[in-house]
């Protein structure tokens, strides 16, 4: 699925939403055409929040009618990293929101 402007921005409003209700941190998000990054702290490991991020993102894209396919838009798997120091998180902040390109 390549996402349009709208239904990008419908993806990060999603994504901030599930961080706000689950109290992440949410440092930053970008999504692209065809892949979304998300800078998000939580007391937990990333498994649970990369499900969370698909699923909510999911039902906004279905409830706009962007996405009529029962199955999942995204890849099965996803990139999570863990960001050990301030300096890590620094990093992956700056990469996602200056280094992704126009």
């Amino acid at each position: 699925m390549r996402l349009e402007e709208q239904q990008r921005l419908l993806v990060e409003e999603a994504i901030k939403e599930i961080c706000k209700k689950r109290h992440w941190d949410l440092w930053v998000v970008n999504a692209r055409t065809n892949h979304i990054h998300a800078v998000v702290t939580a007391l937990c490991k990333p498994e649970p929040i990369l499900t969370a991020l698909k699923a909510k993102a999911t039902r906004k894209l279905r409830e706009a009618g962007y996405c009529r396919n029962v199955e999942s838009p995204w890849a099965k798997r996803g990139s999570k990293k863990y960001l050990w120091t301030e300096q890590d998180v620094i990093d992956a902040v700056v990469y996602v929101q200056y280094e992704q390109g126009d």
